[in-house]
């Protein structure tokens, strides 16, 4: 059962990214993307590779900057320098996340340090009951990075993420590098600390099934924008973006013959071609791949609007 919606934490307001490429060219990341999370509570961000999800969580992490738009943290314009230890980041590639060169134990102590007044016993302390909370023991705190596989390693990273007491969690695709049976674990400890800790989360993934574990409501992204979201994930049949529905019908595929990702009725006919230049700055981002796509698709931008209670899609035809 999903939990009851508490305050408002963070609000993300019409964000905006974009990059240069060698070639001089604009790199769309982000297209006014906004919505807001409700104190713990998570937000499940889905979406193809390079649709924004990762720069999003940056972006709200502090780490990149948006071109325009604005970041609120409990009603407040967001200073990352104040809410540091109130909002931490759980990365993708683990190895890539901690220091080689550091034991366990010296890896959890720093956030200790750095955010709390423990004096060295106390956290020595705290170090063994991070290590217990993710289901570690305390032996391990001798050990160096290289020695743990990559569900333990990613268990200390999530460890060295709660060490400073966050309100908010973002979760960069956490499971994609492990094994089916590891992310079975790891979705369960996630869904463990977030209710005994009352975490609110946001949970960045191409993986639905893991999304829909996790999560309470969903985004859904493509080519930078949030082209769909639902408020309840109970509600996931609903969906009804001709994107979003190729992502289910995905996933569908994946299970019974193998092939994601392979079914794409979108075709570019000779009309389509003409506008699809000019989608890409003023258009709907899928409007190149849209099998209902018309003239006005690749010419006017649709926001991203309620349809019905809980449920805003960003489609010409709803």
């Amino acid at each position: 059962m999903r939990e009851a919606q508490g305050n408002t934490l963070l609000e993300v307001k019409n964000i905006s990214k974009t990059y240069q490429s060698r070639k001089r060219q604009p790199v769309y990341a982000l297209r006014e993307v906004g919505f807001s999370l409700q104190e713990g509570r998570c937000l499940g961000v889905v979406g193809e590779s390079g649709c924004g999800k990762s720069t999003l969580c940056r972006v709200i992490a502090g780490i990149e900057k948006p071109d325009v738009g604005e970041i609120l943290y409990q009603g407040e314009p967001a200073d990352h320098r104040k809410i540091r230890s109130s909002l931490q980041m759980v990365f993708q590639n683990s190895m890539d996340a901690v220091n080689i060169h550091l034991k366990a134990g010296k890896i959890l102590a720093e956030p200790l340090e750095n955010f709390t007044s423990l004096n060295r016993n106390q956290r020595e302390q705290e170090v063994e009951r991070l290590l217990e909370l993710v289901g570690l023991s305390a032996e391990d705190k001798a050990k160096y990075p290289r020695q743990f596989s990559g569900g333990q390693l990613q268990r200390i990273c999530i460890a060295r993420a709660l060490a400073a007491e966050p309100k908010l969690l973002l979760l960069d695709e956490p499971l994609s590098s492990l094994d089916v049976s590891v992310q079975a674990q790891l979705l369960n400890l996630l869904s463990d600390l977030k209710k005994e800790l009352h975490l609110t989360c946001l949970l960045v993934s191409h993986d639905l099934e893991a999304v829909y574990y996790l999560a309470d409501k969903l985004l859904v992204m493509y080519g930078g924008a949030a082209v769909e979201e639902i408020e309840d994930i109970r509600d996931i049949c609903a969906l009804t973006h001709p994107y979003t529905r190729r992502l289910l019908e995905a996933g569908e595929l994946e299970t019974e013959s193998g092939e994601a990702g392979q079914k794409d009725e979108g075709i570019l006919t000779e009309e389509k071609r003409e506008y699809l230049a000019a989608s890409f700055r003023e258009g709907c981002v899928y409007a190149g791949h849209c099998p209902r796509a018309e003239r006005k698709c690749f010419l006017e931008r649709p926001g991203l609007v309620e349809r019905e209670a809980g449920h805003r899609i960003a489609c010409h035809f709803g």
